[in-house]
């Protein structure tokens, strides 16, 4: 971490993720399909997903993948997460839609074009939290109904966000760490130690980041943060996901890795069989993906 000096804590630790942005729609059923395994990586996204694995069933994945919904159905979609049994996305004209998992079946929640202006996307406490333009906003995912959070402004430089324990979590370009209550309340409680992060998740009370390549954790309430593996090993890494009290990765070869809270990582399943993954969110036990503008569950 840029101005963090002292000991670096030991650990192995590993590689390399992905993005996060998704794609529209068109029909309901499931199928599965020869998956894209490309070793073309895009650039970074949102990590706005990054927390909505808290309120999902443990994941333990095998590796073994199925295309659910038709093919392309999710082409440019802009972010998703899962939270309650269903996966959350919005579309590139700004409007959200609920799908159920099993099925695929979709459905288009509130207004449409509602969240044109979306940069960031996080599930928290039964709530969906957007950062649209400068603002953050809250929606009730079942009416699709919104409001303000807070006096509006002042998130246009937002890096990332991530949510704990019924408080969000949000990181900007100088360094600054702030945490924001339900009712949009903002304080400052770090200024300039979380420089060069680009990514922020959220597991076991702690905040996780990557910051100039290397991976730490943060203990928000005291401050008190440890680095995990090597200076640097973490340096092509464009997003990372929680879930079940492991880090989710994806390097960019587009091989998928677990990682451990001290750092050791394991692959899962076919190296190079996710370069094409431009979300990565979790939900019922199951790693879920839009790749090539198909929806895939990982099972």
């Amino acid at each position: 971490m840029t101005f963090r000096k002292g000991l670096i804590f030991f650990a192995l630790a590993v590689l390399s993720a992905l993005l996060i942005s998704c794609g529209s729609k068109t029909t309901t059923t499931t199928a599965n399909s020869n998956k894209p395994a490309t070793t073309t990586a895009s650039p970074a996204a949102n990590t706005g997903n990054t927390a909505a694995s808290n309120a999902n069933a443990p994941v333990t994945v095998t590796g073994k993948w199925e295309m659910v919904g038709k093919e392309g159905e999710w082409k440019g979609t802009v972010d998703m997460v899962g939270m309650d049994g269903f996966l959350w996305s919005v579309e590139p004209d700004g409007s959200l839609y609920k799908t159920d998992p099993a099925t695929g079946n979709y459905t288009q929640v509130g207004d449409k074009g509602s969240f044109q202006k979306l940069k960031h996307l996080e599930a928290m406490d039964h709530m969906l939290w957007t950062v649209e333009g400068d603002t953050l906003y809250k929606t009730d995912p079942n009416t699709g109904k919104w409001e303000r959070s807070g006096e509006g402004g002042g998130w246009s430089k937002t890096v990332a966000m991530a949510g704990l324990n019924g408080i969000l979590y949000s990181i900007e370009p100088d360094g600054s760490l702030w945490k924001t209550d339900k009712s949009g309340n903002d304080i400052l409680i770090d200024k300039g130690d979380f420089k060069g992060c680009t990514d922020l998740a959220a597991m076991d009370g702690k905040l996780w980041t990557i910051e100039n390549g290397s991976l730490y954790w943060t203990e928000p309430n005291s401050l008190k943060w440890q680095q995990i593996g090597k200076e640097g090993e973490f340096g092509n890494v464009s997003v990372m996901i929680t879930g079940s009290g492991f880090l989710w990765m994806i390097d960019n070869s587009g091989t998928l890795y677990r990682v451990d809270p001290n750092g050791t990582s394991t692959v899962v399943g076919d190296r190079g069989s996710y370069g094409q993954t431009s979300i990565l969110t979790t939900l019922n036990g199951k790693l879920w993906t839009v790749e090539g503008g198909n929806l895939f569950k990982t099972s």
